[in-house]
């Protein structure tokens, strides 16, 4: 079998310039080298088999993709600069281009355990796998939005597409992860094994295989002149570089067999993206002075996904480059004769359009999508366009500084670390501005963060892996308000400049350095500068617009009430301060909140009419708050209509008919009724009339933050998915939706939007309501009111919250 083996690897490996240059360099003294590079490569090109079993949905890195970042490595480097290479540099050469890519070849046994995310009650046989089962977890919890799809397919009976998407995050954690796996599995089993005399080189193949999918400049920290005997030595930033661009321009058509991509089922779009761009490929050439690819495109998608493709590679020659630049004069002054050099660019020329059998394209290829104006753009996310009330910017940082703080607080609650989240609003006069500022002691920020989420419109860090990643890593139990990452715009609704220092937390008692960026205006360059803040956290200060500023006309006192009317329960202590008053809110605030507040002129006191008032207080059900429910009653029993007086008149012969009623109806009690008045000539004239004694009002928040939006509409106002309450009588309301309770939103955070999450809370809701008072009347109280609520309501999911309440009354 071993023999078999040989001749599958072996014929191949022996028409390689390095392995040639490297046997030749061996044979007297170093002979137990090539035992060792046989050995190594047959382990690693047996175990790249497995790869399509769990990897069918990406581009092959099977045997045939290490023989050519073998065969690439030689044209990069060139004759010369091999035959001048040590022996252990091309050992290591020929080792890293058989084992970067070990780490797509996972043990069956930690695909067993990653497959176990799915099952109700996953059990483990041993530690190893329980570990195994905790990092796949961690990756599929940071992509929520696949685990709906997933969730949606089962819930439809489509169980072969949930499946489908199973395969795809499978393959997805392999790809993502392969680096680190090579790297342990180099370390568990060639652990002392790879060896040039007397040095074990695996740390050093570990590090460099490894390598390839990290940052480039990391190569830089790699030692330069690693030694490996006497007089010999391996210089590992240049092994690495010459990995990296192998591994890169392998961009060919053999790696994606055209028989194997039409059979092969290629499900997930990225996939396809990467299938038809390396079909494409009908030829290159590499050498140190040129990097040519030949491909003939079907489609225009193909042919942009190859131009994007050698932008990347165009990317990575720039780094590479200057890395070599710097090894080269390195080189030089230890006297060795090794000179790299790699083009800076592709050379793109004879990439093209496919023609037909007349010689005319398939089609016109112009590198033209679909664009936004970025003015136009920011002008819709501005103003009543968008965002409407220009306190939406105070809303917008509070939500943000919130988040941060929740964050951290689950991070130090992690780390065993005391940690007391604070947020300071201050509005005050400096140098003739008016100043709005929130500090709160958060997370912070770093370079990273701003590149990636602070300064992209519509890139919301709360809706990203690294996100869910730390929430993972920190057992975070909150569900962030900040989510569709265009808040931070809204400050120019009321200010031309902003200005933010900030400080990220890594780790215990390690974070970034500090950071002050200056925005003047939504198109302005970020001016980034060294701050000075001293622990971790974030200061935006907006400075106001003298004609644009919505407090501008309000009293100390008025602008505090704003503040609070924002964030009606914060999870902390938030403090206000204005130039001569401050003031805290916190979880007591909205604990003495009541639903009396929201009660207007209509609800008046009536004989007939009873209130309930209800407290809403516990947090696990994701609803708290105050609610006041009315009932229309005669005689102690609820009722649907009361007759309050009928009596019929006669006037000169003609009967009139005097009446007044009252009805509970929709969200609502009405009292109707009919009069009759003379006018100056003596005609007698019969006139209706209405009045409303009690109209449901409502006051919601979403984890603490107002939803400025009423939920008891009229209908003919409401908006496309926009959500409204409909119930059999009125109530008023003050209630927060907490813990793990969320609802969706429109982008500006105003308005909710019809979803599963809305059908989920309206019947909870209903459900609690109900409860209170079917536990404060008695059964026949109950069960008359219940019909009296069936036969006027026809929303179900009222009726389904009420209808719980009668299952608990049948036990």
């Amino acid at each position: 079998m071993a023999d078999d083996y040989k001749d599958e690897f072996l014929p191949r490996l022996e028409k390689s310039l390095l392995y040639a240059t490297l046997k030749n360099k061996a044979k007297e003294k170093d002979s137990e080298v090539i035992t060792l590079v046989n050995s190594a490569v047959s382990a690693s090109f047996q175990r790249t088999k497995t790869i399509l079993r769990h990897m069918g949905e990406y581009t092959l890195h099977d045997g045939d993709h290490l023989f050519r970042v073998l065969n690439i490595m030689e044209r990069l480097l060139g004759i010369k600069n091999i035959e001048n290479l040590s022996t252990p540099e091309l050992m290591l050469l020929i080792l890293s281009a058989f084992f970067h890519d070990i780490g797509m070849a996972p043990d069956e046994k930690d695909v067993l355990a990653w497959k176990k995310i799915w099952d109700i009650r996953p059990e483990f046989t041993d530690k190893e796998e329980e570990v195994a089962y905790n990092q796949f977890k961690r990756f599929y919890e940071a992509r929520p939005d696949q685990q709906e799809i997933i969730h949606r397919f089962l819930v439809q009976g489509k169980n072969s597409q949930a499946d489908n998407i199973k395969v795809f995050l499978i393959s997805e954690f392999i790809r993502q992860t392969h680096a680190e796996r090579a790297r342990d599995i180099i370390d568990r089993d060639w652990n002392g094994k790879i060896r040039f005399r007397e040095s074990d080189l695996t740390v050093e193949l570990a590090q460099i295989c490894y390598s390839h999918n990290e940052d480039a400049l990391k190569l830089l920290e790699l030692e330069k002149n690693h030694l490996c005997a006497i007089d010999i030595s391996a210089c590992l930033p240049l092994i690495g570089v010459v990995l990296r661009l192998a591994d890169i321009l392998d961009f060919d058509s053999k790696r994606t067999p055209a028989i194997l991509f039409s059979h092969l089922y290629v499900r997930n779009p990225v996939s396809l993206q990467e299938w038809n761009k390396h079909r494409a490929i009908e030829a290159w050439e590499i050498r140190p002075e040129l990097i040519q690819f030949s491909a003939k495109c079907t489609h225009p998608a193909i042919e942009a996904s190859i131009h994007q493709f050698c932008n990347f590679i165009d990317h990575e020659l720039s780094i590479c480059n200057n890395i070599v630049s710097s090894l080269n004069e390195y080189n030089t002054n230890k006297g060795r004769n090794v000179y790299l050099k790699f083009p800076f660019k592709v050379d793109r020329e004879k990439i093209a359009t496919q023609k037909n059998v007349r010689g005319e394209p398939l089609y016109i290829y112009r590198d033209t999508q679909f664009n936004l104006s970025k003015r136009q753009v920011i002008d819709l996310l501005m103003g009543t366009k968008l965002y409407g009330s220009a306190e939406v910017a105070l809303r917008e940082l509070l939500q943000n500084s919130i988040d941060a703080c929740l964050l951290r607080q689950a991070q130090e609650k992690n780390w065993g670390n005391p940690y007391e989240p604070s947020i300071n609003v201050k509005y005050y006069k400096e140098n003739d501005e008016t100043i709005l500022e929130v500090t709160d002691n958060g997370t912070g920020m770093d370079q990273y963060i701003i590149d990636t989420y602070y300064s992209r419109v519509g890139s919301s860090f709360y809706k990203s892996a690294d996100f869910y990643n730390l929430k993972s890593e920190s057992n975070a139990d909150f569900t962030p308000t900040s989510r569709f990452g265009i808040g931070i715009l809204s400050s120019f609704m009321v200010a031309d400049t902003l200005v933010v220092d900030t400080k990220r937390l890594y780790k215990p008692h390690k974070s970034s350095d500090p950071l002050r960026i200056t925005v003047e205006g939504q198109e302005s360059i970020f001016l980034i500068q060294s701050g000075s803040r001293e622990i971790p956290g974030t200061t935006t200060k907006l400075i106001l617009r003298k004609n644009r500023n919505p407090w501008e006309e309000l009293s100390e006192e008025a602008f505090i009430k704003s503040v609070e009317r924002v964030i009606p329960n914060p999870p902390f202590k938030i403090n206000i301060e204005t130039t001569t008053t401050s003031k805290v809110r916190d979880e007591n605030s909205f604990i003495e909140t009541k639903a009396i507040s929201m009660q207007d002129y209509t609800w008046r006191e009536h004989d007939n009419i009873r209130r309930f008032d209800i407290e809403l207080d516990d947090k696990s059900t994701g609803i708290i708050g105050s609610v006041a429910a009315a009932i229309l009653e005669s005689h102690g029993e609820p009722v649907l209509e009361i007759d309050l007086k009928l009596r019929e008149v006669d006037i000169e012969g003609t009967p009139y008919k005097l009446q007044k009623s009252i009805k509970i109806e929709e969200n609502l009690i009405k009292e109707t009724g009919t009069s009759i008045t003379i006018n100056d000539d003596g005609e007698i004239k019969e006139n209706k009339s209405s009045n409303q004694y009690t109209r449901s009002a409502s006051r919601l928040s979403l984890h603490g933050i107002e939803v400025p939006t009423s939920l008891f509409i009229e209908w003919y106002s409401i908006k496309n998915n926009q959500v409204r309450l409909a119930w059999p009588f009125p109530l008023a309301f003050v209630v927060d939706v907490c813990g793990n309770r969320d609802l969706d939103l429109n982008s500006p955070r105003t308005e909710i939007i019809m979803s599963d999450k809305w059908l989920s809370f309206e019947e909870e809701l209903a459900y609690q309501i109900c409860k209170h008072i079917a536990d404060n009347v008695d059964d026949v109280y109950w069960d008359k009111l219940k019909v009296i609520f069936s036969a006027q309501s026809t929303n179900k999911m009222f009726l389904m919250g009420m209808n719980r309440v009668t299952k608990e009354y049948d036990f």
